[in-house]
C-alpha cells in the first residue's frame, strides 16, 4: 500500500493543483511550501547571482578589458572535456565578438594531462601571447603559473575545482571553491565560472543581454556534462541552457543534434548527458578535443556535418576502447582479489588514458568501492578516480600526497600522477584512509523516494517529472516502489542479458525493463497477482510517433524468494 499521505501533503496539493506524490516527493528534498515548491519547477532567471562577489573578478574583468584595448594577443587555455571545451568556446567567442586577437589551447589528454602543461606556456610565448585565461584548470598550476610569469605573460585562472593551501601567482584566480571567496555557491561548473567573467565583461562594456543570453546553449552543455550538483544556480543554468540547445543557431550543435537523432522536442538531462555529452567528449578522449571546440565554433554547415559525422565516429571507438579496458581491469581485480579493499586501484600497461575515467565508474558500479585505474607508460602512471557516496576522493588523495607526483579534483573525480614504484605504497596509503571512515558507506543501498501505486504514474505526475528535470547530483530522478503487481504477457529477454515485462496494478498496466536482470526470468510467474515487488524510476519514450510510459527497474523481488 502507499505511504499515507500528510494532510499539509494533501492541502499543498490540491492547492498548486499537484499530485500527491509529486508534493510528497518535494517535500523529501526540503521544499514545503507552495512558493519553494513553485520555485524550483520553474526556476528563475532573475534568481542567477550577479558575479561581483566572485574572488577577483573585478581584476580579472578589468585586466581583460585592457587587453582588447591594446590589441593584446590573448590565449584561452581549457580543458578537454565537455565542460573545459564548452568554457573554452564561450569565452573565446565573447572576445572575439568585441574584437579582440584571441585564440585558444586545448592541451592534449595523453601527451600532456590535465591542467596547465609547459607544452601550453610554451606555445603561448611563440604565439606572443600577453594574456592568458584558463578555464576549468589552474588551480593547481603552480609551475606553469610561474613560468608563464617569467615569460611575460598575465594568468587569469577560472576554475571551479578544489584549490590548495598555496595558489599559483597568477593576476586573478576567479574561483568558487577559494577558501576566501564571498560568492554563496560554490557548486559552479567551469563553463559556470566562464559564463560570470563573460557576464562581468558585457556588463562593463553595456553591452546588451542578448550578447549573454546566448552563451545560455554552452552553459547548458558543460553544467549538465560536468555532473555538478544540479541545483541553486546550476539547476536554472541547466534548465536555461536546455531550452538554448534546443533553439541554438550554432552550426555544430545542429549538426551534433540531427546525428543522435535529436530533433522537434524538448531536451532533457538525459540528452545531454548521453548522446550529446558523449560524442563530444569523444573527441579528447581517442583523438584531440580541438575537433569538439572546432564543432561548436564552425559557422559552416557542410564543415559542422563533417565534424559531427567524425565525432560519431570517434564515439563508436572509444566505447570499443572502454570494453577492452573494462575487461582487462575486471580480470585483474577479481584475479587478485582487488575488490577485498575499500579502495580498488588498478594499474595496467599500453591501456587508452582517454577512458580509463570511465572504466573507473564502471569499476564503481560494479564493486561499489571508490575505484582508480592507472595507466602505466614512459615510466609514469597516470590515474582517474571516481568515488561513492560519503567518500571523498580528493581529501583521500590529499592525505596520500607525499606518494603522489601531482593530483586534483574534487570529491567525486580526481586525477593523479604517480611514478609506478610508488603505486603499492600508495595503495595501502589510501586504504589506511578508507578504513578510518564508517563501514557502511561500503555497503550499496537504493534509497527509495516512495511508495507509489501504478495508477499514480498518470499524465499529470509525468508532467510533474518533466519539470523536475533537468536530473544529476542532488536531484536525482526519483526512486519509487510499488508492491504486489502482476506479471501480464509473457516476460522475455532483450539484448545480452536485459528483461522486458508487462506488470499490472488495477485495471493499470505499464512496461517495465529490468536492466542486467535477465536471470529473473525463470522467478516471474505470468497471471500470480501480489506476485513481484519493484523499485524504478519512471521514463517517457518516443518512438515511431507513438509516445508510452515505461518503468525503468532497479531493483525487483518475487514473493517466491521470500
Amino acid at each position: 500500500m502507499p505511504d499515507k499521505p500528510d494532510a499539509g501533503i494533501t492541502g499543498l496539493a490540491s492547492s498548486m493543483q499537484l499530485p500527491e506524490l509529486a508534493v510528497k516527493l518535494m517535500y523529501q528534498r526540503g521544499l514545503r511550501t507552495a512558493d519553494a515548491i513553485r520555485g524550483f519547477l520553474n526556476p528563475s532567471p532573475a534568481k542567477l547571482r550577479q558575479p561581483d562577489t566572485l574572488p577577483d573578478i573585478e581584476k580579472a574583468t578589468s585586466r581583460i578589458i585592457t587587453a582588447i584595448d591594446q590589441g593584446e594577443r590573448i590565449c584561452v587555455y581549457g580543458d578537454y572535456d565537455v565542460d573545459g571545451v564548452t568554457g573554452t568556446v564561450l569565452l573565446v567567442s565573447v572576445l572575439q565578438g568585441l574584437d579582440a586577437d584571441v585564440i585558444y589551447y586545448l592541451p592534449h589528454r595523453e601527451n600532456e594531462g590535465y591542467g596547465l602543461s609547459m607544452d601550453g606556456i610554451q606555445f603561448c610565448r611563440e604565439q606572443k601571447i600577453r594574456l592568458l585565461i584558463t578555464n576549468d584548470c589552474g588551480s593547481t598550476d603552480l609551475e606553469s603559473v610561474a613560468a608563464a610569469r617569467e615569460a611575460g605573460i598575465d594568468t587569469i585562472i577560472t576554475d571551479h575545482h578544489e584549490t590548495p593551501a598555496k595558489l599559483p601567482a597568477a593576476l586573478a584566480v576567479v574561483n568558487p571553491k577559494r577558501p576566501d571567496s564571498c560568492y554563496p555557491f560554490t557548486g559552479l561548473a567551469g563553463v559556470g565560472v566562464a559564463f560570470k567573467l563573460a557576464w562581468s565583461i558585457l556588463a562593463a562594456l553595456g553591452r546588451p543581454k542578448s550578447e549573454l543570453t546566448g552563451l545560455l546553449d554552452l552553459v547548458g552543455l558543460g553544467t549538465v556534462a560536468d555532473m555538478v550538483p544540479l541545483v541553486d544556480e546550476n539547476r536554472i543554468l541547466a534548465r536555461l541552457g536546455l531550452n538554448a540547445i534546443g533553439k541554438t543557431t550554432r552550426p555544430g550543435l545542429k549538426a551534433l543534434m540531427k546525428r543522435t537523432g535529436i530533433r522537434n522536442r524538448p531536451l532533457t538531462s538525459y540528452d545531454v548527458g548521453f548522446l550529446l555529452g558523449p560524442r563530444l567528449n569523444a573527441a579528447g578522449r581517442v583523438s584531440h578535443a580541438r575537433m569538439a571546440a572546432e564543432l561548436l565554433l564552425a559557422t559552416e554547415p557542410d564543415q559542422a556535418d563533417q565534424l559531427a559525422t567524425e565525432l560519431d565516429t570517434m564515439n563508436r571507438t572509444r566505447q570499443a576502447l572502454e570494453e577492452k579496458t573494462l575487461a582487462q581491469a575486471v580480470e585483474l581485480v577479481e584475479s587478485q582479489k582487488l575488490h577485498e579493499q575499500r579502495v580498488v586501484v588498478v594499474a595496467g600497461k599500453d591501456w587508452h588514458q582517454g577512458v580509463i575515467g570511465i572504466v573507473a565508474s564502471r569499476l564503481v558500479e560494479r564493486y561499489y568501492r571508490p575505484c582508480i585505474v592507472i595507466v602505466l607508460k614512459d615510466h609514469q602512471g597516470k590515474g582517474s578516480g571516481r568515488s561513492i557516496s560519503g567518500f571523498n576522493l580528493y581529501a583521500s588523495l590529499q592525505a596520500c600526497a607525499e606518494h603522489l607526483l601531482r593530483f586534483g579534483g574534487h570529491k567525486c573525480a580526481a586525477g593523479l600522477n604517480i611514478e609506478p614504484e610508488r603505486i603499492p605504497d600508495f595503495v595501502r596509503a589510501i586504504n589506511r584512509f578508507a578504513a578510518e571512515l564508517p563501514e557502511e558507506i561500503y555497503r550499496p543501498s537504493l534509497h527509495v523516494d516512495a511508495v507509489a501505486t501504478l495508477e499514480e504514474i498518470d499524465e499529470s505526475f509525468i508532467r510533474f517529472l518533466q519539470q523536475m528535470d533537468p536530473f544529476g547530483p542532488e536531484n536525482h530522478k526519483p526512486v519509487l516502489a510499488t508492491l504486489g503487481l502482476e506479471v501480464v504477457g509473457y516476460p522475455r529477454r532483450i539484448g545480452k542479458n536485459h528483461l522486458r515485462l508487462r506488470v499490472r496494478s488495477g485495471s493499470t498496466v505499464l512496461e517495465a525493463v529490468a536492466w542486467k536482470r535477465s536471470q529473473e526470468l525463470p522467478n516471474l510467474e505470468v497471471g500470480r497477482k501480489e506476485h513481484l515487488d519493484i523499485c524504478y524510476t519512471v521514463d517517457r519514450r518516443s518512438y515511431a510517433g507513438r509516445t508510452s510510459t515505461r518503468l525503468n527497474l532497479r531493483d525487483l523481488r518475487t514473493h517466491s524468494e521470500e
